[in-house]
């Protein structure tokens, strides 16, 4: 102590792992007065040892169970502390706010002057475009977090099947030069360019008086609608036809890459279509992997963070900078309306509270319970 991870006095010892072998080093350790730690045990006695922060200690459950380097990557940032000395520089900002309001409060007998509404409005303006620059990264924060939940569609045999086998490395989806192959939903989550997908293979979209084919139309409209991210794959040796305009409509309104698939083929693709309607279509030959590289460059420049940038990933942390942002709005609004700023001092105080929700400062006994029945023993 302190140096150690709970910053207490601690011995690890390791041995050979034989399951005979760890027993027999567990009945010792018990025999001689030890006991298993309890879920994130470690972890707790680090944040109340003032080791780690709230955020950090959550953090760290993150790191663990992290599905793709992207992932890992912005756990370990809150790790760090990234997304705690954000909140901590707003939050400041806010409790000079209040101290300032409070001291006419108190003072103002003995000469303390009014802080200047303008003054103020503008401090509380800077806050509140920080928590709305935060509270911007929450979906993609998500997604890194999560993975997308990402829709391949296209027409029949337009190559979604390979492009599925090409990202999951395996031959998941059965690919032939029969139309109307694949008839539901295939599934299968994948790294790409460092970030997850939970990769939905969709049935061709084109009319068809097949009863079991329609079906699968209908669960590729819904997978659509449903989806974060739309993998569009368009045929580059076919010409556009009323299938493709189905695929259009079903990207509207959707975070779309559009894929000219078969590109080791002639074109006859008419790509004014497309390009009036997509930005930078990628070119790929799904069975050859050619053009792989280029989809994986454009997920990471949708998703993935700056080096410097705070993602938040956590609905609790999104939800409590939500409410310090409405506090800090209303707070900023009933100044300008010309309300007494001591008035307005109690939803300044609510956000400051929101705040160190976030970090620990103020947060709940449940709360605290809740986070850590997540971890497993020994973290």
């Amino acid at each position: 102590a302190p140096a150690s991870y709970t910053g207490e006095d601690t011995a690890e010892l390791q041995c050979h792992g034989s399951p005979t072998m760890l027993a027999a080093g567990l009945e010792a350790l018990f025999a001689a007065g030890a006991r298993q730690a309890k879920a994130g045990e470690f972890t707790r006695r680090a944040f109340l040892n003032g080791k780690l922060d709230l955020a950090e200690s959550e953090a760290i459950i993150d790191l663990i169970t992290a599905s793709s380097r992207a992932a890992a990557r912005a756990a370990l940032s809150q790790a760090s502390g990234a997304l705690s000395a954000r909140c901590r520089l707003l939050r400041a900002k806010l409790v000079e706010a209040d101290a300032d309001i409070m001291a006419y409060v108190d003072f103002s007998d003995e000469g303390v002057v009014q802080a200047d509404p303008a003054a103020l409005c503008a401090a509380l303006r800077e806050v509140e475009g920080g928590l709305e620059t935060l509270l911007a990264t929450c979906q993609r924060g998500r997604v890194v977090k999560e993975g997308a939940p990402t829709a391949i569609i296209g027409k029949p045999n337009a190559g979604k099947s390979s492009l599925l086998n090409l990202l999951a490395g395996a031959e998941r989806a059965i690919v032939t030069e029969l139309p109307g192959t694949t008839r539901d939903v295939v599934s299968e989550v994948v790294s790409v360019g460092g970030l997850a997908l939970r990769l939905l293979d969709t049935a061709g979209l084109r009319e068809t008086d097949d009863p079991v084919e329609r079906i699968g139309v209908q669960r590729s409209r819904e997978a659509a609608a449903g989806a974060a991210l739309v993998l569009a794959v368009f045929d580059m040796s076919r010409p556009w036809d009323e299938q493709d305009e189905q695929v259009l409509a079903l990207c509207k309104d959707r975070e779309t890459v559009a894929i000219l698939n078969k590109s080791d083929l002639p074109a006859r693709l008419d790509l004014s279509m497309i390009e009036r309607r997509f930005e930078n279509p990628i070119p790929l030959c799904a069975t050859t992997g050619e053009g792989l590289s280029r989809l994986e460059q454009r997920l990471a420049s949708l998703y993935l963070p700056a080096p410097d940038e705070v993602l938040l990933t956590s609905l609790r942390h999104a939800e409590a900078a939500m409410r310090a942002k409405d506090a800090v709005a209303h707070a900023r609004a009933a100044i300008e309306a010309g309300v007494e700023p001591d008035i307005a001092e109690v939803d300044l105080r609510d956000a400051i509270d929101a705040l160190g929700e976030i970090t620990g400062e103020s947060v709940t006994q449940d709360v605290i319970e809740s986070i850590f029945s997540r971890f497993c023993v020994g973290k």
